[in-house]
């Protein structure tokens, strides 16, 4: 049974595959994470087997298992999303052994069907992101733990450590359990009657914990060493935990992904901003390392000072790993599986059923006792990865895409459930029976409880719209656009971005009725100010536009965008003497403008000044030597 269920798992991920590979959102776009680690990997695949001259930003194992499917595929990421598909299924036939281990037949064919139909898991294989390796890594790691415990075989926990060691290298959150599984080790070793390295108590237990150890520095030194060649500062993964931490732990902290004052809200963005916002704090500079243990100090600091918010908080983020919502972060699950049409809408098992019979599961679900106690015995350090990788999760801030490794063994788990309850019943005992019955109901309205997060379905739809203008899709752009707005969280920022995207394009006419509609929903704020007065000069309506842009200057005097329109605008207008001075505030404002630029140049020349005319043309065409418009201005002067 288990290999046509696996086949029919291949089967599944490939349609997924196919149906998505394309999709315009999915491709990797410069500051999201897929783009960076492309870059990364191509950087080794092309030769630089370091990959940089800096301390680990991004989780490293992706980096390296990227780079070497594009150097065997000449570059194909194609390729590298077919190889994630086949490790998608990798993990759930590994899933299904482990619920054999425990439940026999029946739970390895439960355990991998749920897998199977387990739409986020699919997703997730073809996303150029680490969360694609995610689960067969989680799977590889608990199956060879449980092999190890049970046979004591050194090659085996040698290869146990070395999965929780490639595993912690590509989601750092499970540090925690790693080191937690060599403590169980001991325990384990400890224990009368364990078969753990066929030796006497105490050298069998350090024997044991010994070879998990070296199988998990097998993998973590070689970082570790590389981190210190490159850059001369000691970090065992990545520098980024102290940000994340600090993500998770302030005054503004709700528990998903929010922004930091000053960090661009994008991986490239965080690897630039991070030690600068930490240097102009402490006034000195700061390497990697020491950019984030400022922000573990302020977070600290945080919790420290305000220790009954910081628990509540760490609560509601426990909260979040055991509910049903996905936190997006870089794709939204939900988008992709209500909108676009793809299997994903049929493979309906995921956390809304997974979370109450897996959770369930640890206890209803517990082995019986048996012959030695074994299964007894290591039930409760196997299941324990699922609390404490919970609350590695939640102590930074929660997403879908760090809670996934939690779905291995809740499918394990839920398999269990599934059997417990059908076999009470075929039994006729009613009183366990309803008891299981019961317990799944109460954890079922409790990890589907609506907590008030969102799970970007709205978000991710702007972002299609947005796409559809750039493309010219005007039509489906506009429908998407009246399904959106009613639920839209923010109206006037829907407006906002859709508007921008007809300016971007350079359809004025277009933009105006969504910019209005914005400030009457939100008046006085200057970046909607700014799109209504640029969509009215766009239509040759300078009086009209030049109160609203007058506004956003005011509101943000050195927004160079505001001022380059308002100058436009009093061009427009006649006003010579004022247009130069805001034109010329503009090009201070910001050094590579060309557009900014070449207006100015135009302004001097209707007055006159053609030296002056002639330099800032020139210095337009250094920013952008392309740039036509400049080209055709400078050939319209008269010879000097």
């Amino acid at each position: 049974m288990l290999p046509l269920i696996l086949a029919v798992a291949g089967t599944l991920k490939l349609a997924v595959l196919w149906q998505l590979h394309g999709h315009p959102l999915l491709q990797p776009r410069p500051g999201l994470d897929s783009a960076v680690y492309l870059d990364l990997a191509r950087q080794v695949a092309s030769g630089d087997l370091l990959a940089g001259t800096r301390v680990f930003f991004v989780s490293p194992f992706y980096i390296y298992f990227v780079a070497l499917v594009l150097f065997v595929s000449g570059g194909s990421v194609t390729a590298l999303q077919v190889v994630q598909v086949a490790l998608g299924v990798l993990a759930v036939a590994l899933v299904g052994r482990t619920a054999r281990f425990w439940y026999g037949e029946r739970g390895e064919w439960v355990a991998a069907g749920c897998a199977t139909a387990t739409g986020y898991l699919c997703f997730n294989d073809v996303l150029v992101l680490q969360s694609a390796v995610d689960p067969v890594l989680t799977a590889l790691g608990l199956w060879l733990l449980l092999q190890a415990w049970t046979t004591g075989r050194w090659t085996t926990l040698l290869a146990a450590g070395a999965a929780l060691g490639a595993h912690a290298i590509n989601r750092p959150n499970v540090l925690a359990w790693a080191v937690t599984a060599v403590g169980l080790t001991l325990w384990i070793g400890l224990r009368p009657g364990s078969v753990v390295g066929g030796k006497p108590a105490g050298r069998r237990a350090a024997w044991s914990a010994s070879a998990l150890v070296a199988g998990l520095a097998l993998v973590l030194t070689p970082v570790a060493i590389r981190n210190y060649v490159v850059a001369h500062e000691l970090a065992v993964v990545s520098s980024h935990g102290g940000l994340n931490f600090y993500i998770g732990n302030n005054e503004r902290a709700d528990g998903a992904y929010r922004l930091v004052a000053g960090i661009t809200p994008s991986i490239d963005g965080q690897m630039r901003d991070m030690r600068r916002v930490a240097e102009q704090a402490t006034g000195h500079p700061l390497t990697d390392t020491e950019a984030s243990s400022w922000f573990y100090g302020q977070a600290f600091s945080w919790i420290g000072g305000h220790p009954g918010t910081a628990l509540r908080l760490l609560a509601k983020k426990v909260a979040f790993v055991f509910n049903a919502i996905d936190l997006p972060l870089n794709e939204s699950y939900a988008y992709y599986a209500t909108d676009e049409s793809t299997l994903l809408r049929l493979l309906c098992v995921g956390p809304w059923l997974l979370l109450p019979l897996g959770v369930a599961g640890l206890w209803i679900a517990r082995p019986k006792p048996d012959v030695g106690g074994m299964l007894r015995a290591l039930w409760w350090p196997w299941v324990s990865f699922i609390p404490i990788y919970a609350l590695g999760v939640a102590v930074f801030f929660v997403t879908g895409r760090y809670r996934l490794p939690l779905l291995v063994p809740l499918f394990v788990t839920s398999a269990g459930a599934v059997l417990t309850v059908w076999d009470r019943y075929r039994a006729r005992e009613w009183k366990p029976f309803g008891v299981a019955v019961a317990s799944i109901a109460v954890l079922g309205v409790a990890t589907n409880a609506n907590v008030g997060m969102d799970n970007g379905l709205s978000a991710w739809r702007a972002e299609m719209i947005v796409h559809d203008i750039g493309v010219r899709r005007d039509a489906e752009a506009q429908a998407l656009l009246e399904k959106t707005e009613a639920g839209y969280p923010n109206r006037s920022l829907l407006l906002y971005r859709v508007g921008s995207a007809y300016l971007a394009r350079g359809d004025a006419a277009q933009a105006l009725p969504l910019f209005e509609r914005a400030v009457s929903l939100a008046a006085g704020r200057p970046e909607l100010e700014l799109g209504l007065g640029r969509s009215l000069l766009g239509v040759g309506r300078a009086a009209d536009a030049l109160p609203h842009l007058q506004a956003a200057v005011q509101a943000e005097p050195r927004n160079a965008d505001a001022q380059e329109a308002r100058g436009l605008a009093l061009a427009f207008q006649g006003r010579g003497t004022e247009a130069v001075a805001a034109m010329e505030t503009a090009c201070e404002l910001d050094v590579r403008s060309a557009t900014a630029r070449l207006n100015l140049a135009i302004l001097y020349a209707e007055s006159g000044r053609l030296a002056d005319a002639r330099a800032r043309a020139e210095e337009s065409l250094r920013i952008n030597p392309d740039y036509s418009r400049a080209l055709e201005f400078l050939a319209a002067l008269p010879p000097r």
